[in-house]
């Protein structure tokens, strides 16, 4: 049926086309008038037959495009999010929806149905992607995005015994998923298990738990800050609570966790461990020693400058109404001065973490832990791991259900049903009739003229008035 069809349509279009050609024959050669009477009475006792011949291609024609039913579909996607107005993704990069003919996704379309031997192209030749609504007129004040498109799905050869919604349904699915992946929120921060901490030694716990915890409190503030108030139905938290959670957390349990194990010097293998200080010291010394050097020479450098020319350079300048004053600029002392302070800062904190080694080296010289401070160390470990697990997954599900809640899913589609194809081809149906009854009654109400040269020829013929 497929290969055929290109043949049924020419053959249908011939039917209206002919009558138009006929018509455009009758404009071009024939000139005598006849009256509009005449005229009419002759298209009247032509339109029973006109409209017999329309109607029986109209039913070829309704015929034709329910046959095609099969070969063609469609669905529109819209992006639900709020930056999707803007023309950007959820991420703030740029939103392109032709994406969704890119190799990835057809791909993936492919390795989840049953398509046989097709290929990216074989899929990608039979979809076309439009606007949903466009706007007549676009300017720099009447901004406009369309975040609704539809895409639609054409038969080809290498598809034609495929199931239609088959494959829509599953390029739909694929490109969904290759959204979310891509542009979605990412919340594996708050996913770590935390399987490797009995491995650790006791102090680097602490450490580690800490960054971790840090992660947790960053990445609830950067929600936060899109919405304060949101409280979660699932979690029945908000984002303020699960950060003063996590921040107890850190500033207590933590806390005391590191005082324990510093109080009775607990370490798995302490020898190890105070040699592993030793060598940080040393390297961060060297980066002390750099850092101070890179601060004393800066300050070398500003006192080079002539006193008047550190405190101020003064340059003509316009203002927004167009009016003179003096603006202060920049100079080079400016620029050493701003190096100085961060050289400072990093020696300073290089400073801070020797000393902060030295200690744990004194505590775990004092005092070597016992089996029993040991155990009571393991699970004290046990207990942060499970409360920081369950702050984690509480952020977790109320991220994610702030997400639900403020994006909608991100993207919604809505696949084209038979009946609309009806309707539609209905409509183009009546069209079709339309245009053929046109066509035939235009060519009718042209034809009844005569021809030029017999024209001519009979005002030859007939004698002169005088010769009677």
């Amino acid at each position: 049926m497929y290969t055929i069809r290109p043949i049924l349509k020419m053959m249908l279009f011939s039917l209206p086309a002919a009558g138009g050609l006929l018509f455009c024959f009758h404009i071009l050669l024939q000139t005598q008038a006849l009256n509009a009477k005449e005229r009419m009475r002759r298209c009247v006792k032509a339109l029973p037959l006109v409209l017999i011949v329309s109607l029986l291609g109209g039913a070829g024609c309704m015929a034709y495009l329910q046959a095609g039913v099969p070969y063609s579909g469609n669905f529109k996607i819209s992006y639900t999010y709020p930056k999707a107005s803007k023309g950007l993704a959820p991420n703030g990069t740029a939103l392109d929806v032709n994406e969704i003919l890119s190799d990835e996704v057809l791909t993936a379309a492919i390795e989840t149905g049953t398509f046989g031997t097709l290929t990216t192209d074989d899929i990608r030749n039979t979809l076309n992607i439009r606007n949903v609504k466009q706007r007549s007129s676009v300017s720099v004040d009447t901004l406009y995005v369309s975040t609704e498109y539809r895409v639609s799905y054409q038969a080809s050869e290498r598809t034609q015994s495929l199931d239609k919604n088959a494959i829509l349904k599953a390029v739909a699915d694929s490109y969904y998923d290759y959204f979310v992946s891509k542009y979605a929120r990412k919340t594996d921060i708050l996913e770590d298990d935390y399987a490797d901490l009995s491995e650790m030694d006791y102090l680097d716990v602490n450490t580690y738990l800490y960054q971790r915890i840090n992660a947790v409190i960053d990445y609830v503030d950067m929600c936060r800050s899109e919405n304060s108030t949101f409280v979660s139905e699932s979690t029945t938290e908000s984002f303020d609570s699960i950060r003063d959670k996590a921040r107890n957390f850190r500033d207590v349990a933590l806390e005391r966790y590191k005082a324990y194990v510093l109080k009775y010097g607990i370490s798995r293998d302490s020898g190890q461990y105070i040699s592993r200080l030793n060598y940080e010291n040393r390297l961060e010394n060297m980066d002390y020693m750099k850092n101070l050097a890179a601060y004393q020479v800066r300050l070398a450098a500003i006192e080079r400058y002539e006193g008047d020319i550190t405190r101020a350079v003064l340059v003509p300048t316009r203002d927004e109404n167009g009016e003179f004053y003096q603006s202060r600029t920049k100079i080079g002392t400016d620029y050493f001065a701003n190096e100085a302070d961060k050289h400072l800062d990093y020696a300073t904190t290089n400073q801070l973490h020797i000393e902060t080694n030295n200690y744990y080296i004194e505590c775990l010289l004092a005092a070597a832990g016992e089996a029993s401070h040991r155990q009571k160390a393991d699970e004290m470990i046990e207990s942060l791991k499970n409360e920081i697990l369950a702050i984690s997954l509480q952020a977790k599900e109320t991220v994610e259900d702030f997400d639900a809640q403020t994006t909608n899913g991100y993207i919604s589609f809505a696949f084209a049903e038979d009946a609309a194809d009806w309707r539609s081809d209905l409509k183009k149906t009546a069209m079709y009739v339309a245009a053929s009854c046109g066509a035939w009654l235009a060519a009718v109400y042209t034809g009844t003229g005569q021809k030029r040269k017999e024209k001519i020829r009979r005002k030859k013929a007939a004698p002169h008035p005088q010769e009677g």
